[in-house]
């Protein structure tokens, strides 16, 4: 029959009657194939029907061709489903610019019966170009398309209403506020009769809370202009509605289905009580008891099921990509929790049931099996999975980020809840080498281990009374000597967190042992992550020269080993490594000394190697930075690492190491530039030569060449030439390179970077490079070139912070020579004819509220001061000058809040 459909064209199809008007024989004909071939997986055959649809897309009859396969009940799902992806494309990328209004007409009166197609993916499908339709003809040039689709939902018949509340859930968003009033007295009732019917599905369901989400969010706000927003339009359903919600959280579960509209409901809850937190007081006393029943009933089920089930799958995701399971249900949980504890109104409740919300959060940190053989499979997503910032979401990251919250607001009422939920576990877990008991021993040491800034700022305090040496022997040494290395990698780094309550020597000796043996070759990921992770927390805690003592003897293993390490991982592991590694060599400084070039030829490697990845080359430029902070590594540095970045740094673009494009490569040559700088900066003077003489002309050559909108080059080339200039003034002012000076140079460089031409965003830094120069130079300096450039850079800018760097450069020579500085501006004008101490004084009363940086703001308050007795001057030039701003008022005296006239 598909087949025939071919060969002649739509004219009839089960269930719709489609007439000739809607398409063209002809266009059927050619777009049907195209489709088919469309799914080849032969790529070729993709590729040809793609050129052949583009040729065919400007034409009358291409959109409602493909609508007729749309609809097309006989014709193969997948065939349909293209038509719809392509019919999508269509109204996304050309529908506002089609000129065949007829077309579009016709489109529009015959889509909206697929919305009760018998096929859900069809359904979904005509759902989504109604949806692109609206979004550009709702609802001036489709003014019948809301009432149609409240007929369709009046129909009761549920593949209807599933695909118009596929609709409506897009629709929603584009309500504004002045069509509130007309759309939601119609459709709220209809919304709460669907919600509250048995009949209809889960998914609908769930889209009818997800659709009062939206209105929820958009009414709210109105209500900060019409205060009768929320009487008129919420308050009056609310009680019912979430009456509703609350009795379907406690329904048993009997399909997968289930968990999506458990989910909307709690998520639903959770926004209600951020935006109306006076109105959910009973509601939420309501809630509570059903979400506790619902996290505790089911948390042994999520131990069986899917924490020690090694054939557990993730769970599913429905059309829209949402998960449809337990785990997702937890997160709203997790979520709705949180929004508690933020408000001061449901703060005590929390308070009561603390212990037990913290002894089941951490049954939820319990790790599952289908992870950890994920993270055996790839360390570098057990360290992603691991962190605390981790896109990734799980039941045990959601457990964690609740965790974090609840320390963050409850502080010590959280402290005394984790001791006395750790215990709680420890003493009924049972034999730690039986079964899969480590695995809540890693979760006692997970709390622990991310509540540690408060749990250290508690005890400190002597807020609460924990016996960290008891912990200690009951938890940590059983964890390290049993052979799970996921327990012993989080046992070492948490342990690392509290080296300063470890209870003796001998206990700080155990853990510095461990922490060496587990960064040898051979030692499970899980254990070596772990150890560099304790390493980094080690050195963070013992942050006094006395403390740091304790580490000295065992960085003589550790350094060696991370740099052994370092040379044979990649990506997260590298980064974690490199970052241990950079807070090690700042205890022992004199175990890199002494291999300074094998260290810094090595490091260099690294930064070439990885110059794709920036998060690395970054990495690795944080431990180059350490080590030219140590006087003995900095000639290793000037010798090994220097060479190697002006190679780069004179490469062409061709040549040089490659990100993902030629504007990558360009940044590449920025990094180089800023490490360049830092390293001429922590070089006391005289500098040596190869940063005179090669360095500073190869930065001002790069820069001044560069091309007018490399901003990045022109900003970290200005800085490196002002470290030089800092460091070595005279030596570059001396310096001459083919007849010309470093100060010739530096003056075309500045020139370069006021060019009006070039984008405003390279001037970022001039100002501190002219302000640098102006007080090196002094009078040696033709100032009033300058001054005049810097004036006409300004009247080109419209960014507050590059106005700012200009700004401070008059700013500067106000407070040195206010006078003289006034006289000058004066003198001068814009290029527009503005008297330039006029235009000054106006750019910066404009901004100055909006000044960053702690140096920035005194130097402008301060100047702003030595103003003062020229205002109270009569003949002052500045009592003509007028700025755009509301005039102040000094008739009555201070206004008070017991003053204040009442507002509205």
């Amino acid at each position: 029959l598909w087949q025939s459909v071919i060969s002649s064209g739509i004219t009839q199809s089960t269930g719709y009657y489609i007439t000739n008007n809607l398409s063209s024989s002809m266009s059927v004909e050619q777009i049907a194939p195209l489709i088919s071939q469309a799914l080849s997986a032969n790529k070729n055959e993709q590729d040809a029907s793609q050129e052949q649809l583009n040729v065919l897309k400007p034409l009358p009859d291409y959109a409602t061709s493909l609508l007729s396969i749309l609809l097309r009940q006989d014709a193969p799902l997948s065939v349909r489903q293209m038509a719809g992806v392509l019919l999508k494309q269509f109204a996304e990328n050309s529908w506002q610019e089609c000129p065949h209004t007829a077309t579009k007409d016709i489109v529009k009166a015959n889509i909206l019966p697929g919305l009760g197609d018998s096929l859900s993916k069809v359904r979904s499908s005509v759902a989504a170009v109604v949806s692109e339709i609206a979004c550009v003809d709702f609802p001036d040039n489709w003014t019948g398309l809301f009432d149609q689709l409240l007929s369709m939902m009046g129909t009761g018949e549920p593949n209807q209403v599933h695909g118009v509340m596929k609709v409506l859930s897009e629709l929603a968003a584009d309500i504004t506020d002045s069509q509130v009033y007309t759309v939601a007295p119609v459709l709220f009732p209809r919304l709460i009769q669907l919600f509250q019917t048995e009949t209809f599905g889960p998914s609908t369901r769930a889209r009818v809370l997800s659709i009062f989400g939206v209105f929820t969010t958009l009414i709210s706000h109105m209500d900060t202009v019409d205060h009768a927003a929320n009487e008129n339009l919420l308050f009056p359903i609310l009680p019912g509605l979430v009456d509703t919600t609350i009795s379907l959280i406690g329904k048993p579960v009997t399909a997968r289905e289930d968990f999506k509209l458990q989910t909307e409901c709690v998520n639903f809850l959770s926004k209600l009580v951020q935006t109306f937190p006076k109105q959910m007081g009973d509601k939420v006393s309501s809630a509570l008891p059903v979400l506790w029943q619902l996290l505790t009933k089911n948390a042994e089920n999520h131990i069986t099921t899917v924490v020690n089930n090694p054939d557990y799958v993730e769970d599913d995701v429905d059309s829209d990509g949402s998960e449809m399971g337990f785990g997702s249900l937890v997160q709203a949980i997790f979520e709705f929790i949180q929004a508690l504890t933020e408000r001061k109104k449901y703060k005590a409740m929390i308070r009561k049931v603390l212990p037990d919300v913290l002894f089941y959060l951490i049954t939820y940190l319990s790790i599952p099996e289908y992870q950890i053989e994920l993270w055996n499979e790839d360390p570098d997503k057990y360290v992603e999975d691991d962190d605390e910032d981790s896109m990734n979401y799980t039941v045990r990251t959601g457990a964690m980020e609740l965790l974090i919250d609840l320390a963050t607001e409850l502080k010590t009422t959280y402290v005394e809840g984790l001791m006395n939920a750790i215990t709680r576990h420890i003493s009924t877990c049972g034999n730690i080498n039986e079964g899969y008991n480590w695995k809540l021993y890693e979760a006692c040491a997970t709390a622990m281990n991310i509540s540690g800034d408060v749990v250290e700022e508690c005890l400190d305090a002597k807020k609460v009374d924990f016996n960290f040496g008891a912990f200690y022997n009951t938890v940590v040494l059983p964890g390290l000597n049993v052979d799970k290395p996921y327990l012993r990698g989080r046992l070492i780094w948490m342990t690392g967190s509290y080296v300063k309550r470890l209870p003796s020597e001998e206990s700080l000796n155990t853990l510095l042992e461990v922490t060496c043996a587990a960064l040898k070759p051979g030692t499970p990921a899980p254990v070596m992550i772990g150890a560099m992770k304790g390493v980094y927390a080690m050195c963070a805690e013992l942050a006094e020269p006395e403390e740091k003592q304790v580490l000295h003897k065992s960085m003589e293993h550790i350094i060696p080993s991370l740099f052994d390490l370092a040379g044979n991982m990649e990506g997260d592991l590298l980064m974690l490594c490199l970052d241990s590694l950079r807070v090690s060599v700042s205890i022992r400084p004199d175990i890199v000394a002494v291999e300074a070039d094998k260290v810094n030829k090595f490091l260099v490697e690294l930064f070439v190697k990885h110059a794709s990845d920036t998060f690395v080359v970054s990495q690795v430029n944080d431990v180059l930075i350490t080590l030219a902070e140590i006087p003995e590594c900095r000639g290793s540095i000037q010798n090994n690492v220097v060479p190697v970045l002006m190679q780069i740094l004179k490469s062409p673009l061709s040549t040089s190491p490659k990100k993902q494009s030629e504007e990558d490569e360009e940044d590449m040559r920025t990094e180089v530039l800023d490490l360049l700088t830092t390293f001429i900066r922590k070089t006391p003077p005289p500098l040596p030569d190869v940063y005179i003489n090669e360095v500073f002309p190869a930065a001002m050559a790069l820069t001044i060449g560069c091309i007018k909108d490399s901003t990045a080059i022109l900003q970290s080339g200005g800085e490196c030439v002002r470290a030089c200039l800092a460091q070595g003034f005279q030596q570059v002012t001396t310096m001459n390179i083919n007849g010309v000076t470093g100060m010739e140079y530096t003056m075309q460089l500045i020139a370069r970077m006021l060019d009006p031409e070039v984008s405003e965003y390279g001037a970022l830094y001039s100002g501190r490079l002219v302000s640098s120069l102006i007080k090196h130079a002094g009078t040696a300096l033709n100032i009033n070139e300058i001054l005049q450039a810097v004036l006409n850079k300004l009247t080109k800018c419209e960014s507050p912070t590059i106005q700012q760097s200009l700004l401070v450069v008059f700013i500067k020579l106000f407070n040195h020579d206010l006078e003289g500085s006034m006289s000058f501006l004066q003198s001068i004008n814009t290029p527009t004819g503005e008297n330039g101490l006029v235009f000054v004084l106006k750019s910066w009363c404009e901004i100055q509220e909006m000044f960053t940086g702690e140096y920035e703001t005194k130097v402008a308050v301060i100047a702003l001061t030595k103003f003062l007795p020229h205002l109270l001057a009569s003949d002052s030039p500045l009592s003509q000058i007028m700025v755009s701003d509301e005039e102040i008022s000094l008739e009555g005296g201070r206004i008070t809040r017991s003053t204040k006239p009442p507002q509205g």
